[in-house]
Parts: structure tokens; sequence; C-alpha cells
């Protein structure tokens, strides 16, 4: 009886510990959200604005498609959102490191409110001229890249070091939610309300983020260098000649320039895919899109519990999972498998990124954080134009999974040169202060 007793007793302290773990497991950290208003008011206000977004692009796609016919015009659109990004990403670094970065995001918040409200009552009133299009869609793509730059660079002003895992893996939830459920909600409303309606509910948004931003208790502490005039030129390689120290930055934007080609097939590739290689309709299409949205999802929610520290290894090891996820693709004998491996796929992804975009906050200093962002997104996108165009050529002359498998290949080479990199397999946040701050002042 004693013996059982003290088992018993054994298995609840044991207990009891296991609760004590997982209570620090499970850490998404109610002060990020709760106390720390800040942050719960970018969050929102970028959910919000997550959102609308979906809304968006489900009611762009199909007004593109349904007017003119051709996918030729769609892909067009993609590259109206992606070309003036690389072509002035590096402009905004330079304005995000002398300017007030909540300003800077409420002007694009407003900017796009106005724009997306004036393509709502155009379509009320039934004026729809493509090239307007085209012209609304390089304004938005411009000033979400300058959102999107000064957000990533104002997080750690707002944000502690060591929980910014944590709040990059809630905006990271939040977008992955708001994909899902935006666009299943665009397309009901689509088809009961018209595009119209749907755009303007997204200028909406845009408006509800702005005022979510001013939330925000932000104290602007100007670039020392505010005040000495230099030209644009020299603010850009001042960016560059910074970057070009950092040698496990260097690396991962290398590594980043490699794994988005990589990735080109997924995201060029999955009709031709399905109806080619497994005989699939629409319906299966939609289903193997939903399965890498759930992997995104579940990976942020992960990331988020986890709140990882040895972020080196994390980026890594999430390579080497995108690599297994594009190889069950590329191997897969029915859809069943594919669908399986984009699950992996858009699980590894999360994986991979929400370290690296943690690891880029954390080392580069406040005055350097919008430049160095912008040249590490213009480094990231700058093959996607080109990768598509030869994912599709590619594709039709070897066939859809022979181009995943290629992909495969290059995610390998990937792999490799993250593994083998000591300085990025070391790399960590919120242990030792003090060596972060001697590699920045080096």
């Amino acid at each position: 009886m004693y013996e059982t007793r003290f088992t018993v007793t054994e298995l609840r302290k044991k207990s009891i510990r296991k609760s004590v773990k997982m209570s620090k497991l499970f850490n998404f950290n109610k002060s990020i959200i709760v106390e720390n208003s800040n942050f719960r008011n970018l969050w929102f206000g970028r959910t919000i604005s997550y959102f609308g977004d979906s809304l968006y692009n489900i009611a762009l796609m199909w007004l593109v498609y349904q007017k003119t016919g051709s996918a030729f015009h769609v892909g067009l659109i993609l590259v109206a959102k992606f070309l003036p990004q690389l072509l002035f990403s590096m402009i905004f670094g330079v304005w995000i490191d002398k300017w007030n970065r909540k300003w800077l995001m409420q002007i694009s918040d407003f900017i796009q409110a106005l724009t997306t409200g004036v393509f709502a009552v155009l379509l009320f009133v039934d004026v729809f001229e493509l090239h307007y299009i085209y012209f609304i869609t390089i304004i938005l793509s411009l000033c979400n890249n300058l959102f999107g730059i000064s957000n990533t660079s104002i997080l750690p002003e707002l944000v502690k070091n060591d929980l910014l895992i944590t709040a990059n893996s809630l905006l990271s939830t939040s977008q992955q939610v708001a994909r899902l459920v935006g666009s299943t909600v665009g397309g009901i409303l689509i088809a009961y309300t018209g595009e119209a309606t749907v755009i303007a509910i997204n200028a909406i948004t845009f408006f509800v983020s702005l005022v979510f931003i001013q939330l925000i208790q932000y104290e602007y502490t100007p670039n020392q260098q505010e005040g000495v005039k230099t030209s644009l030129i020299n603010d850009i390689v001042e960016g560059f000649s910074w970057l070009k120290k950092e040698s496990v930055l260097l690396t991962l934007i290398l590594i980043g320039m490699l794994s988005n080609v990589a990735l080109g097939p997924t995201n060029v590739l999955p009709p031709m895919l399905i109806k080619e290689d497994f005989n699939g309709t629409a319906a299966a299409l939609g289903v193997f899109d939903s399965f890498i949205g759930i992997g995104l999802l579940i990976g942020a929610v992960f990331v988020g519990i986890v709140s990882p520290k040895k972020i080196g290894i994390w980026f890594s090891f999430g390579l080497g999972m995108q690599c297994i996820g594009l190889f069950v693709i590329s191997f897969s004998p029915n859809l069943i498998f594919a669908n399986l491996g984009n699950l992996i796929l858009g699980f590894a992804i999360i994986i991979t990124n929400i370290p690296m975009s943690t690891f880029f906050q954390v080392m580069v200093p406040t005055n350097m954080r919008g430049r160095v962002n912008s040249i590490s997104s213009v480094s990231f996108n700058f093959s996607i134009p080109i990768t598509y165009g030869v994912v599709g050529i590619l594709a039709d002359k070897i066939g859809a999974q022979e181009v995943y498998a290629i992909g495969t290949a290059i995610l390998f080479i990937c792999v490799v040169l993250a593994f083998t990199n000591k300085e990025l397999v070391k790399s960590y946040i919120g242990v030792d202060e003090g060596k972060k701050q001697e590699q920045l002042e080096k």
C-alpha cells in the first residue's frame, strides 16, 4: 500500500513537472497581447488588413479574368505587383531609416484606403478600363511594400527581443487564418454582392488599420545623421556597406534567393500538376491549395508555442523539411500523397521564414533596419518573375512533377549551405544579448 501511494505521489510530481514544462512550452505569452498594448494594436490592425487583402485578391483575380477571359492578363497583374517593389524598395528603405515609421505606415494605409475606395466607386458606376486596374495595382503594391518594410522595422522597437519569435508567429498566424477565411468569404460575397462591394470592404479595413496604428505609443528617435544632407545613393550604399560585413545575413539572403527559385513550381504549376499528373478537377486543386494553407497555419501556431531561441538550427531544419515536402510532391503516385507533401511544405516554409525574419530584426541596428530589410526584400523577390516564366517553359517540355524534382534539388543545395555554415547554425536570440551586441559593433 505504501509503495502504491509512493508511486502515485511520484506520478503526480512528474505530472506537475510536465505541466510546468508545457506551460512554458505553450508560450504564446499572454503579456505580448494582454499587457503590450502597442503590439496588440499592431496585431489587430494587421489582422483586419490581412482579411481585407484576402477579399481583395479574390475579387481582383476574378474580375480581371471575367472581364478579359485571359490568364495572360491575370499574370500581368502579378507582374504589376512585383515590379514596382523591385524598383522602389531600396528608396523606401532609406525613408524608413530617416522618418517616423508609424507615420509611414499610416500614410500607406490612407493611400490604400483612398485608392481601393475609388476603385470600388468606379465599379459601382460600371466604369471599367483594364489600364485603371494596372495603375491601381502599382499604387497598392508600392504602399503595401512601404507598409511591410516599416512594419518589420518597427516591430523590434515595440516588442522585446525574446518575444519577437512569438510576435512574428502571431502576425503570421493571423495572416494565414485571414487567408483561409477571407478566400471563402470573398467567394461568397462576390457571388451575392459583386466585386465592387468586396473591394469597398477592403477600403474600410485600411481605415480601421490606420486607426489601430494611431493608437500605438511610438516614440520616434530620429536617425543620428538626420540633418546631415546625404544623397539617396549614398544612403543606399551605406546599407550595402554595413550588410557586406555580416556574413551570416548575406548567407541567409543567398539561401532565400535560391529557395524562392526552388519554390517557383509551387506558385505556377499546381493547376498543371493536378490536371495532368493526377487527372484532378478544379475541386481537387482547391483541396491541394488548402493543404499548404493549413500547413502554413499549423507552422505559425507551432513556432509561436515553442518560441525557439536556436533559430539557426530551426531555419536549417525548416529548409530540410521544405526539401522533403517538395520531394513527396515530386514522386507522389496519387493526389493523397501530393496533398501530404503540400501540408509538409506549408509547415516547413513558416518554421523557416519566421526564424529568418526574426534574426534580421534582432541583428540589424534600428538605424539600418529599413535599408537592410529593403535590400533583402529586393533580393528575395528579384528572381520571382524570371523564375515563374522559366518554370512554365520547363513544365511544358518535361512535366510538372519533374520541375518539382528540380526544385527539390535546388532546395537540397540550400540545406547544405545552411548546415555547413557554423556561424548560422549557432545563431540564437534571447540567450546572450552581450554577444549579440558585440556582433553589432564589429
